[in-house]
């Protein structure tokens, strides 16, 4: 499992054998972290500066490189546009992608992020109630979910969650906050790997908005976004938290490390993005919603 390091202070980072090097500028202190332990690199800090060789290293490795603005919230990524062999081979998939496999695509996702928000209301709630009536809204999905039940499920479930008079958006409210931080990092991962795949980001299964670089991010991201709420729920809401300060984003980061289910196997949600996004190329291959493979909460007991 590797770390999402957050560079907080004003550091120097630079190349070193194996290894990153941390300098604080103002301290002097200096930190060693191995390439094979860092998921991601999170600069917070405006005034940090790395070597070109960091940059480089971090594309050769895989490694994310996120940058936040001055209310310390991610506004952009760096990844590997070049690294990959079949780009042109991946965009002609999927420009070719049936109308009807993408209906099914978005099926899946849909039932899988109705069925997530379900357990979350069971776990978190203790209203039985309202998650069997979502678990039901998710058999009536149909393809390309022309009956909005997706809608119909969000509206119910964020009232039910967070109360009442709770409005899902990008409103200044502590919890809203918070919930666009964690979508944020879960969208951000998600771009990593589809860069990695050599997909190209903008071609989407269900979002299709020319004035969005990312539909595709932003299909993928919407079985995991109950992850990104159940930590709310737990550590923000539950905790009376009236404003989102820099010490509860750098604690959310801890939601990419939550264990997950996918493909019948117990990983963080950090892989669980690897192997949806892998599964969705197979998809392309195939040309088949098949082998799509998305994440699921772990039942309790196990």
């Amino acid at each position: 499992m590797r770390d999402c390091i957050y560079v907080e202070h004003q550091n120097f980072v630079s190349v070193v054998t194996n290894s990153f090097k941390f300098v604080n500028v103002v301290s002097k202190e200096t930190t060693y972290i191995p390439f094979s332990e860092i998921e991601c690199l999170i600069f917070e800090n405006e005034l940090s500066y790395f070597s070109k060789k960091m940059v480089t290293k971090c594309m050769e490795e895989n490694i994310a490189l996120l940058f936040c603005d001055k209310k310390h919230s991610p506004v952009t990524m760096l990844t590997n546009d070049f690294g990959h062999s079949k780009r042109l081979k991946r965009l002609n998939l999927q420009m070719s992608l049936g109308n009807k496999v993408k209906k099914r695509l978005w099926r899946k996702i849909v039932i899988g992020k109705i069925n997530n928000q379900a357990v979350n209301l069971q776990l978190l709630t203790e209203n039985n109630d309202m998650g069997k009536m979502l678990v039901l809204a998710s058999k009536q999905v149909d393809e390309g979910d022309t009956k909005n039940r997706e809608a119909y499920a969000a509206r119910r479930y964020f009232t039910t969650l967070f109360g009442p008079n709770f409005k899902r958006g990008r409103y200044d409210d502590v919890v809203n906050a918070s919930l666009n931080y964690g979508y944020a990092l879960i969208r951000a991962m998600i771009r990593r790997e589809i860069a990695v795949h050599g997909l190209e980001a903008s071609v989407g299964i269900h979002h299709q908005s020319i004035e969005n670089a990312f539909n595709l991010s932003d299909d993928l991201i919407e079985p995991f976004r109950p992850f990104v709420d159940s930590y709310v729920y737990e550590n923000i809401f539950n905790e009376g938290a009236l404003t989102l300060e820099l010490g509860e984003k750098k604690a959310l980061l801890n939601i990419l490390l939550e264990n997950c289910i996918i493909d019948e196997k117990v990983c963080t949600v950090t892989d669980a993005i690897k192997v949806a996004v892998t599964s969705f190329v197979s998809c392309l291959d195939k040309n088949s919603s098949s082998p799509l493979k998305l994440p699921s909460f772990i039942e309790v007991g196990k």
